[in-house]
């Protein structure tokens, strides 16, 4: 949970770094897709397992379901 929480932390930074471009946003990182939107899910899905709550696992399949779709179909969009 913590390294997905610091990576996500990361890429934040590096956004800001490269002068907030859409590229850096929605870019891959390691070959993972829109990994800005996929970190968010797995640290709460993390979160889920080591509380043993099922409503945030199940929240966050839900974010899951509307974030990385959509995140993905920006950067299409804004891809070079």
């Amino acid at each position: 949970m913590s390294a997905g929480l610091i990576a996500y932390y990361t890429l934040w930074a590096r956004y800001l770094v490269q002068g907030r471009r859409s590229v850096a946003l929605y870019g891959r990182v390691w070959k993972v897709p829109v990994p800005m939107a996929i970190l968010p899910v797995v640290v709460f899905l993390a979160t889920g397992a080591w509380l043993g709550n099922p409503w945030i696992s199940a929240s966050a399949l839900v974010l899951a379901a509307g974030h990385i779709p959509a995140s993905l179909i920006l950067a299409r969009a804004v891809a070079p």
